[in-house]
């Protein structure tokens, strides 16, 4: 078999892609030797759950994880090397370079180390042999190299950590892995804030604003943007940021920061200094805070491919086909470090989501071990939760179905969750994005109490078969009138949908 030839895999990043990826391989190979590098200390968690532990939410650290590293060694065969960090891959040679840091595993009770964020350095490091300053403190490391066959890259992406002044001071935080999570946790046990300042307002930046809040801090969020969530229709996202602001927290829209105030001696910050965008008309202000959370975005962990021949794109994205191949054709690769099709504008892009990252990764570890398999790509389908509203997404939205010249239309109206007769029934809103010529859904995006996530759901499907609104009505959708209304609100936002077609009323 073909497979045989390739014996020696492996596997750059320990979670969703990576995981999936090495577990494919041994399925598709028995006899191969599959090793996953993992950067840090954790492997295989849930990173979407951690702000519920900071909250409290979550109240088991263990239950965070899916499996130990043992079921992979017991169970599949898989090596697992953890705090082993990828600094390079020599294509020629068909080798990765690897610095090897000592163990700094924390628990739930064991907080200790810099309270800024673990590995801002650390995540992008590409230095030579020797230590790494990570706030105060400082880690060892030793270097190897490692050889392969075939090699998937899934190192993921990281927070972007803006250049503001005093964004080193203690008290500062990024969010994005279970140590961050960790000590985060601990430094509100431990000092006891008050006042948290978050930077952004995406996905991240909310849900801990809300962990924040249910922790008894007082939140501000600053977005320099005029709205929330701006990859949403404005419909869409107005009805969560109502409720955010609803809910006590202070939002600053169309705000920059522009420092991070901290005390010169302890170094602990105190407040936080905000500025209106340069088109809004408003005043600086300064925000008290003990705790800065830095949530401008993700970018993929790439740094370490930069002396390397494998292409990446201006966003630092890895390219890659539809066999999830790189242009280096043994090295592959999926997850938030690379690139996806978008299945309705046919472009590639960086869309990460747990769910794109399992199934590209699964296709990518069959591949590498001589596999001929496809993932086709994703319609970016997003749901959250945050301050009791679902919100969520799928397909493209209005401007970009035109800058991809479509020739679409935009609907928008309310409907109930479930029978109104019924106790609880509440308001969801809903655009969708239909092409004119063609019928073709292109895109869907809701808000509301409950059961957005099931509905966006099936426009996803949709999406994905490039289903027409006169199909998608159509669509035999499940009625009780304690879960949905009949005719449910997809297949009523569809109907006027069929009517602005018929009407041409655009």
């Amino acid at each position: 078999m073909l497979s045989r030839l390739y014996k020696n895999i492996l596997v750059i990043g320990g979670n969703a892609s990576g995981l999936a990826a090495a577990s494919q391989a041994r399925r598709e190979n028995p006899d191969a030797d599959i090793t996953v590098l993992e950067g840090g200390d954790y492997i295989s968690y849930g990173s979407c759950g951690l702000p519920y532990y900071v909250s409290g939410i979550v109240k088991d650290f263990n239950s965070l994880f899916t499996y130990e590293p043992s079921y992979f060694e017991e169970k599949r065969k898989i090596r697992i090397l953890k705090n082993h960090r990828a600094v390079s891959i020599n294509t020629f040679k068909k080798e990765v370079a690897a610095n090897i840091f000592s163990s700094n595993t924390l628990s739930a009770d064991n907080g200790a180390g810099s309270f800024l964020t673990w590995g801002q350095a650390g995540r992008n490091e590409n230095s030579s042999p020797g230590s790494i300053n990570f706030g105060p403190s400082k880690m060892n490391f030793n270097s190897i190299s490692l050889a392969y066959d075939r090699l998937v890259i899934c190192s993921g992406a990281s927070p972007v950590i803006p250049d503001i002044p005093g964004i080193n001071s203690k008290g500062v935080f990024s969010f994005w892995d279970v140590k961050d999570a960790v000590v985060l946790k601990k430094y509100i046990e431990t000092q006891n804030p008050k006042q948290a300042v978050i930077i952004g307002s995406g996905s991240v930046g909310l849900l801990m604003a809300e962990a924040l809040a249910v922790s008894g801090l007082k939140v501000t969020v600053v977005e320099s943007k005029n709205r929330v969530f701006e990859d949403y229709e404005v419909e869409i996202s107005t009805v969560l940021e109502k409720k955010i602001r609803n809910s006590g927290i202070q939002l600053l829209t169309s705000y920059c920061v522009d420092s991070i105030n901290y005390n010169r001696e302890s170094g602990q910050v105190f407040s936080v200094s905000a500025s209106p965008v340069k088109s809004v008309n408003g005043e600086k202000i300064e925000i008290e805070a003990q705790v800065v959370i830095a949530a401008a975005g993700i970018a993929p962990n790439t740094g370490f491919l930069e002396s390397s021949s494998i292409e990446i794109n201006e966003n630092k994205a890895i390219k890659v086909n539809l066999k999830q191949q790189t242009s280096q054709t043994n090295v592959f690769s999926a997850g938030d470090c690379c690139l996806t099709k978008n299945i309705v504008t046919g472009s590639w892009d960086h869309i990460p989501s747990a769910g794109n990252a399992i199934k590209a990764g699964r296709v990518a570890g069959a591949n590498a071990a001589g596999a001929d398999e496809v993932f086709e790509g994703s319609v970016a389908t997003k749901v959250d939760k945050i301050f009791g509203i679902e919100i969520a997404r799928t397909g493209v939205g209005l401007a970009k179905a035109l800058d991809y010249r479509f020739n679409a239309f935009k609907i928008t109206d309310n409907f109930s969750s479930h029978a109104k007769s019924l106790p609880g029934a509440e308001n969801i809103t809903i655009t969708l994005i239909v092409d004119i010529g063609t019928r073709r859904v292109l895109g869907a995006q809701m808000a509301g109490k409950e059961a957005v996530g099931k509905r966006i759901d099936v426009f996803a499907a949709a999406i994905t078969n490039e289903m027409t609104v006169d199909k998608a009505y159509m669509l035999d959708l499940s009625y009780a009138p304690a879960i949905a209304t009949a005719p449910d609100a997809v297949t009523r936002i569809c109907g006027k949908a069929i009517s602005m077609l018929k009407s041409k009323r655009f």
